[in-house]
């Protein structure tokens, strides 16, 4: 790292503010259903006065940049015999403990999320709406946060939690990068992989393939889930999948369009690791410059972070997904329209 660079950082426990002392902090960051985690380590010698459920901030300085990067509560705190381990997790872990019962009716994804948050108190950001759904139980056999990932899922968006600790959802739009690297200045390492494409096409299956959700057809049985449109397959290129809250062709449309999306993507992956980046989170589109030929460079979309800040240095590790023209979310919408047009 540059001599002039001086990553430091800014933690508050409860009513304490900690810049030193510090033996170790290491923030992952990750889209739901999993669940972002702050670490951090005191010395045994450290006499810090918060517990568990109080509040917990952090803020990253880079050298050259500074961020807030997570708001969250205190989950756990460990002693040893030379340290002292606190761990705090933020609105997705809230949500990781919640187990709903509900049901709604004619209600968008986005609203789903919403009133998901409401139930579990915690506040929400910006909202993809989604899909709409004719229905939607949200039940105990999985918690809220499983719930939020799979109707964003069926939208196409990424649910994450934001630094202030805010659910969000967003239809990420990786054709064009919003932050560039530079290999052997930020970069440390880097390394891509190419995958075969065995799978052609994804089908969603939903139980009604009506035009409207509000269309009395859409609560009806059926026993034709295409409406006499049924795509080829289920075969060894092609995957279909059920979902029976789809009750219209736009929604399972849009619904195989992400699987596809993020299966294509997924084809050209890989990870990289940076002197500390602390802009870097789930969603952030990057481009990496002055690579070895044949690696791919961006754009990329970010879906995993971790940063550590240590006495071996401060470093940032990403895991990400080939970008570009393909990742456009125009495809979602080309393909609801495509569904919507093989019933008229």
């Amino acid at each position: 790292m540059s001599s002039v660079l001086a990553p430091k950082y800014k933690l508050t426990l409860g009513t304490q503010q900690w810049t030193d002392q510090l033996l170790r902090v290491e923030l992952s960051l990750a889209a739901a259903p999993l669940i972002d985690c702050l670490e951090v380590r005191l010395p045994s010698s450290a006499s810090p006065s918060a517990e568990t459920g109080d509040p917990v901030e952090l803020s990253i300085d880079s050298g050259e940049d500074e961020e807030a990067v997570f708001t969250g509560a205190i989950g756990a705190i460990q002693r040893g015999f030379d340290y002292i381990s606190v761990t705090a997790l933020n609105a997705g872990g809230a949500l990781a403990q919640v187990r709903p019962a509900a049901t709604y009716e004619q209600i968008t994804a986005g609203s789903v999320v919403r009133s998901l948050c409401d139930d579990a108190g915690v506040d929400v950001g910006d909202l993809a709406d989604g899909v709409s759904l004719v229905y939607y139980a949200a039940d105990p056999g999985r918690t809220a946060l499983e719930h939020i990932a799979r109707v964003c899922g069926w939208s196409g968006a990424m649910a994450r939690v934001s630094a202030d600790n805010r659910v969000e959802s967003v239809v990420v739009n990786a054709t064009q990068a919003e932050l560039a690297l530079l290999y052997g200045r930020e970069v440390i390492s880097f390394e891509s992989r190419k995958l075969p494409a065995p799978l052609a096409s994804f089908t969603v299956a939903g139980e009604s393939a009506a035009s409207d959700s509000s269309a009395p057809e859409a609560s009806r049985p059926t026993t034709d889930f295409f409406a006499g449109n049924r795509p080829a397959g289920p075969a060894a290129d092609s995957r279909w999948q059920s979902e029976p809250a789809l009750r219209t062709a736009e929604a399972a449309g849009t619904a195989g369009a992400a699987l596809q999306r993020i299966y294509n993507s997924s084809r050209e992956r890989g990870g990289l690791k940076a002197w500390l980046q602390p802009k870097l989170r789930p969603g952030t589109i990057i481009e990496v410059q002055s690579l070895p030929d044949g690696m791919i460079s961006g754009p990329l979309w970010v879906y995993r972070v971790r940063h550590t800040m240590s006495r071996r240095g401060a470093v940032t590790q990403a895991s990400f997904y080939k970008g570009g023209d393909s990742f456009d979310p125009s495809a979602l919408l080309g393909s609801a329209l495509s569904a919507i047009g093989g019933l008229l």
